[in-house]
């Protein structure tokens, strides 16, 4: 079959995350499934780059790195001296960024891929925008995320996971249409991205959850404690939810305990896709992760 192009956007300081999320990506790939890996970033150096390029030599898949600057969404709200900077907007630019491919997935990188993406990559979505998992009905009643009466779509959906029918998108001016809803709702983003694309999308296509299950489920039988759990029952019923955990492709590190990399034990499944990381690459990544992590858990 033809490449997958699958899409990551990380900076700096996501280095050691983003290098399990790759690792696991082609780790978890059928032998016929070939990747065509992008990363979007505004700072990573070269060196970096090349340890990337080292850990896919051998295998079919390729990766390339593109600078985007930061001052592309110089005028969009971010959580200053947060994690949500303007990098959590490159994710928007692809349709515009891969004219080549008529379809791409995007994937944050604070998750761990269990299976291979052909599946979900062969999904007919010729009628929608773009694919994405629902995380809870879009009224006012909604829980975690915010409601906007201007968004149209039946549910909210998490944008960790999203799959782009980009040739649509070009066709329908969805870019164009994405700064004119950061200019028009700015300061009332409250999640940034994942609103400006509620708002933007007209018309989503819904994943199964396995593409986006939550650590505190993935991890726990017991689910009456998560905090994720309480949304997304209003979405799924509890069979469905356990079916969907029990057949995991994306594993999402979103909400408690935190990001893997940040504990000095985290869990096995991670460490063991961690140990597969070239020795370079570890050592290049957990200098700056121990100096600014370790010293707090």
């Amino acid at each position: 079959m033809a490449k997958i192009p699958v899409v990551f956007t990380f900076d700096k300081r996501i280095i050691l995350g983003a290098a399990v999320t790759v690792k696991s990506l082609i780790d978890s790939a059928k032998p016929e499934t070939e990747y065509d890996i992008y990363v979007y970033h505004p700072d990573i150096d070269d060196k970096t780059v090349n340890e990337f390029k080292k850990m896919l030599e051998g295998t079919k898949h390729s990766i390339t790195f593109e600078y985007i600057s930061k001052t592309k969404f110089q005028d969009a709200p971010i959580n200053k001296g947060g994690s949500w900077t303007e990098i959590v907007y490159y994710r928007l630019l692809i349709p515009e960024l891969l004219p080549q491919y008529d379809k791409v997935i995007y994937a944050d990188t604070d998750v761990l891929f269990k299976d291979d993406l052909e599946e979900v990559f062969n999904i007919d979505i010729s009628e929608y925008e773009c694919a994405a998992v629902a995380m809870e009905p879009n009224n006012e009643n909604m829980i975690c995320h915010k409601y906007f009466p201007e968004n149209k779509n039946e549910f909210t959906y998490i944008s960790s996971f999203i799959m782009f029918n980009s040739k649509k998108m070009r066709e329908e001016n969805f870019v164009k249409r994405v700064f004119e809803t950061i200019k028009n709702f700015n300061t009332r983003l409250k999640f940034f991205d994942l609103d400006t694309l509620n708002i933007t999308c007209n018309k989503f296509y819904n994943l199964p959850f396995r593409y986006g299950v939550f650590q505190s489920m993935y991890y726990h039988n017991d689910w009456s404690n998560s905090n994720e759990y309480k949304f997304v029952k209003n979405v799924y019923s509890d069979d469905i939810l356990k079916e969907e955990v029990k057949n995991t492709v994306m594993l999402h590190y979103a909400g408690d305990p935190g990001k893997p990399w940040r504990f000095k034990n985290p869990p096995e499944d991670f460490k063991e896709c961690l140990n597969t990381i070239p020795k370079s690459l570890r050592k290049l990544t957990f200098r700056d992760i121990r100096k600014r992590f370790f010293s707090k858990v």
